[in-house]
């Protein structure tokens, strides 16, 4: 039987109550039912919150790391011949048995008593999808409900967390590139070969700036993920750089207690084993200690040395980037306080179109008296390729770059057909002034002075 009930606008619960048959059925009827609740289960849309209650004459048993997910380590008996399938079937669909989850006697767990043998069993379960375990709270056997059954009445205790659905976006995949590649000759020379037989794989730059721009942009990213890769961020740790040192440490420890394990009685080998443990202690702090003062003073000398790009970088490294917050704001009357990220950002939007679009206050009759310097008519003529190798020579590295991804140091790396291509894209913006969106596009970053809103 199956019955669907609705819990907030679109989401649903459903609920499934099946009867296995017993372990003197035929394989045919067996694997007829389980191949009915099959059929069922693929029916539950997949967003719902599911329940499976039943008798299915299956003992599950106790080996919860063969069916990790599917038990955990509060079971009980050991499985029988229907036991198989039911496992089978909650690994098939990612299904957890909340008999198994929680800790308690055996007297709250066994379900059926044999008739002949008078023992007990666990074989009526109450199943949930794993990823909704945490809305079980307790599953248990209720040993004072008169079921007038030799089983007895099993409950389950859920309170449903019902996750609010938000809308996908398209992810902005940064790509940071490992650009110390670059400063091996032999990486630049391969990076610089491939480059320009990309663009020539690819045909000659046509179209609007745009699209020449595009077309130029793909080349670059593409070669720079072939041959310079990925930017491994490593962060640093007193443990990881101490990792052997503390492996002989406490495999000499562990060696010292399983001997005194062994002889509990022994006097000596406890002694030991409480010295070694106490000189583990003290040796991993000495080393915690001093790998915090070489970076303390590796810090203090980029600090000294003005080096603060090496400076933020160590401590970057040390600490790992900051998690983004979102800081609340006051509404434009000062009486509100706005937390929600839409809210901020329209107050945001507001703040500055009230900034920067102000209206002229300029009399047009004062600047018609100012006297007008005579057109440079040289400056209109589009730059040469010296011109723009020089400008690229004069760029500064180890800057972020812009929305396009596309690193300094990739630039300067640009020579011979990836620096034709790059300058045809550069003359073609020049002479149809229309600039690509991705080079005109601006970030505003709100930097709090520690006064005022």
């Amino acid at each position: 039987m199956k019955i669907r009930l609705p819990l907030s606008k679109d989401r649903y619960a459903t609920i499934i109550s099946a009867y296995a048959p017993t372990l003197t059925s035929t394989e045919e009827t067996t694997e007829q039912f389980y191949s009915h609740l099959s059929a069922i289960l693929h029916s539950v849309p997949t967003n719902d919150k599911l329940i499976l209650l039943g008798d299915f004459n299956a003992r599950v048993g106790q080996d919860h790391e063969r069916w990790k997910g599917v038990l955990d380590k509060h079971g009980m008996g050991k499985m029988n011949n229907n036991s198989l399938l039911l496992l089978r079937k909650c690994s098939e669909f990612e299904l957890t048995i909340t008999n198994t989850v929680f800790r308690m006697a055996n007297k709250y767990k066994r379900t059926w008593i044999h008739p002949r043998s008078k023992q007990w069993h666990l074989i009526d379960h109450i199943i949930v999808h794993r990823r909704d375990i945490q809305d079980v709270k307790i599953t248990r056997a209720m040993r004072g409900a008169e079921c007038w059954t030799d089983h007895r009445l099993v409950r389950a205790t859920l309170q449903m967390r019902i996750a609010p659905r938000h809308p996908k976006r398209a992810q902005t995949v940064r790509a940071f590139y490992n650009m110390s590649c670059l400063r091996d000759p032999s990486y630049l020379q391969t990076f610089q070969s491939c480059l320009d037989n990309k663009l020539s794989t690819k045909g000659q730059l046509t179209g609007s700036s745009t699209e020449k721009w595009n077309h130029f942009r793909d080349a670059v990213k593409e070669t720079s993920k072939a041959v310079l890769g990925p930017k491994q961020h490593n962060h640093q740790h007193w443990f990881n750089e101490n990792n052997t040192a503390i492996e002989d440490l406490l495999s000499k420890k562990n060696k010292a207690f399983m001997e005194w394990q062994n002889n509990p009685n022994s006097a000596p080998k406890k002694d030991r084993f409480k010295s070694l443990q106490a000189t583990v202690q003290r040796e991993i702090r000495k080393m915690q200690d001093r790998w915090w003062e070489k970076k303390a003073e590796e810090n203090q000398q980029f600090a000294d040395m003005k080096n603060y790009k090496e400076f933020f970088s160590a401590l970057k490294t040390v600490y790992g980037p900051l998690k983004p917050t979102t800081t609340p704001l006051l509404s434009s009357d000062g009486d509100t306080l706005i937390k929600d990220k839409k809210g901020i950002s329209n107050r945001w939007k507001e703040h500055l179109s009230q900034l920067i679009n102000r209206p002229s206050s300029v009399n047009q009759s004062t600047l018609d008296q100012i006297p007008q310097n005579h057109s440079i008519e040289q400056l209109d003529v589009p730059p040469s390729i010296d011109e723009v190798q020089k400008a690229i020579k004069q760029m500064s590295v180890g800057k972020a770059p812009g929305k396009e991804w596309i690193p300094t140091e990739v630039y300067k790396a640009l020579n011979g057909k990836a620096l034709q291509a790059f300058y045809i894209v550069l003359t073609s913006i020049w002479e149809e002034e229309d600039m690509p969106l991705e080079l005109r596009a601006a970030s505003i970053i709100a930097l709090y002075k520690n006064k005022g809103s």
